[in-house]
Order: C-alpha cells, then sequence, then structure tokens
C-alpha cells in the first residue's frame, strides 16, 4: 500500500504542470483580438522602435490634417523582436490609374493618349487648313522612364507615335510638280466630293517635367524630338461621273524636327497645347508651314 501511495503520487506530480500549462494555452488562445483604430487614408505613418516597445503615429487624415494619434506596445521581458522592412526603387504605372502607384523613385510609366485639332502657321497666304477636318492622334508615351525627385515633382523620357493630317479647305487642293514641289492651288470647275491632305506619321522621344498640385492636378511641359518616318499627298475629288484619286507617299517631308508641349491634367484626363517651330516639309519643296495642335490627352 505504501508503494501504491508513493506511485500514485508521483503521478499527480507529473500530470498537474501538464494541465496547468494546457489550461494557460487554452486561456490565451480564447482572447479574441480586438481592433484598436481604423484610419483610412493617412497622410503619414511613422513607426519607432526602442528597448521598451514599438511606438505608432499617425498624423492627419483626409478631411483633418491636423489629426493625430499614437499608439504604444511595449515588449515582454521574453520577446524575441523581429523586422523586415521591404522597399522598392522602381514602380510600373499604366493610365487611368484610380489609386496612385508606391513612391517609387524610378518608374516605368505608360499613357498619354492625345486627340487633338491641327492649325498651322507661317503658311502662305493662299494656304487655309481645315481646323476640324485636320487632326491629330498621339501616345505620348508609349514606354518611358520617369524619376521622381519630389512628391510634386518628376521628370520622363520616353518613346512615343504621332499621327498628323493637314487637311486643306473644300475649296484647294495640294499639287506635287515633277520636280517634288509643293503648291497649293483652286481645284477647277464642275468638282465636287473633292478632299485634299497632307498626313504624317512621326516616333516620339518626349522629355517632359510634371509638377503635382495637391492630390490629382498637375501641369507639365517638355520637348519632343520627332523622328517623321512617312508623309504623304492625297487628293480625291469627282468630276462629271468619274471619281479621280491622287496618291504620293514620296514626298520631301523634314526628317527629324522638334516640338514642345505643355498642358494640365486632373485625375488622368486633361488639355495639351503643342507647337513646332519646324516646317514640316523640306525647303526644296517650296511649301512652308509648322504645325500647330491641341486636344484631350488621357492618362497623363
Amino acid at each position: 500500500m505504501k508503494l501504491l501511495s508513493i506511485v500514485i503520487s508521483l503521478l499527480i506530480a507529473a500530470i498537474l504542470p501538464v494541465c496547468a500549462s494546457a489550461a494557460e494555452n487554452a486561456s490565451c488562445d480564447s482572447i479574441s483580438t480586438d481592433t484598436v483604430v481604423v484610419i483610412e487614408n493617412a497622410h503619414q505613418l511613422s513607426l519607432t522602435e526602442h528597448s521598451g516597445g514599438v511606438t505608432i503615429t499617425i498624423t492627419g487624415k483626409d478631411g483633418n490634417p491636423n489629426y493625430t494619434y499614437t499608439y504604444h506596445s511595449r515588449f515582454t521581458p521574453d520577446a524575441t523582436v523581429k523586422t523586415h522592412q521591404q522597399s522598392s526603387e522602381w514602380g510600373l504605372s499604366f493610365p487611368l490609374a484610380i489609386h496612385s502607384s508606391p513612391k517609387s523613385k524610378n518608374e516605368i510609366i505608360v499613357g498619354g493618349l492625345a486627340f487633338g485639332w491641327m492649325k498651322v502657321a507661317g503658311q502662305p497666304s493662299n494656304m487655309v487648313v481645315a481646323g476640324t477636318k485636320s487632326w491629330e492622334i498621339m501616345l505620348l508615351n508609349s514606354l518611358a522612364y520617369q524619376r521622381r525627385f519630389s512628391d510634386r515633382d518628376f521628370l520622363s523620357v520616353g518613346i512615343g507615335i504621332d499621327w498628323r493630317n493637314y487637311r486643306l479647305d473644300d475649296n484647294l487642293r495640294y499639287t506635287q510638280a515633277d520636280d517634288g514641289t509643293m503648291s497649293v492651288e483652286p481645284y477647277s470647275e464642275n468638282v465636287w466630293e473633292q478632299s485634299s491632305r497632307i498626313k504624317t506619321f512621326s516616333w516620339l522621344v518626349p522629355v517632359i517635367y510634371k509638377h503635382r498640385f495637391g492630390k490629382n492636378f498637375k501641369t507639365w511641359l517638355g520637348a519632343i524630338l520627332c523622328l517623321n518616318s512617312y508623309a504623304s499627298v492625297k487628293t480625291k475629288y469627282r468630276i462629271e461621273e468619274r471619281q479621280i484619286k491622287e496618291f504620293s507617299d514620296d514626298i520631301s517631308h523634314s526628317v527629324v524636327t522638334c516640338d514642345f508641349i505643355a498642358g494640365i491634367s486632373c485625375s488622368g484626363i486633361g488639355f495639351y497645347a503643342k507647337y513646332s517651330p519646324c516646317n514640316v516639309l523640306k525647303t526644296r519643296a517650296h511649301l512652308d508651314f509648322t504645325p500647330i495642335s491641341g486636344g484631350i490627352i488621357l492618362g497623363f
């Protein structure tokens, strides 16, 4: 009996710590976590780690830029503290994004789809370009690198494409002589359904500086190197019952020109204006005019 009492005592001594540990773990698991505070669109969050714990400070929120909230969390004596920080110097930004991309110093961006109308300057007195029928379609940044210098200042350089169409008033037409010279002449009598235009295609190398005001409003300006790889002239009309088409893609156009551009945008929708001091055609074409355009730009 004495031996049995000793065995029972030893079993009780071994079981009691296990039960106590299980009860403690169950008690810990049963404690549910609570949300301390929810702050949407905080302006600034600071996390400070010190020997006694961690301090989180939130400054500013939507509707109250003076708001401040501070949270302290102490380390337990036997706690193991692990910290991890992940940051990126690079980002990727696409047009018409609802939320801004992470604040990366370097970004690869795509955007700047523009629809505009063409006018000209420095043209001969008899040359009248129909602004409502002359258009421009441009993708300013098919692909671009952008550097962030501050929360408000950006500089980008990229590659883009541009189509431009210079259509004359319905009473006028482009003519091309055998030696390649160009001129503007009126149509002959009894002509109808007439139109005459010069069309160009260009590869663009834009260098753009942007400045942001507030959260969504931006102004920007820059210079664009234009590599004009294609140009053509097309005239079509009806005389009596015959339809006449005259076309040539062998015209003396300027291969390298430059543009200056400026614009404003808000939440990815904006307006732009563009001017080039360079003639669309070479001097030997004897038809000097420089392009002016403006319109709507998206995702920029």
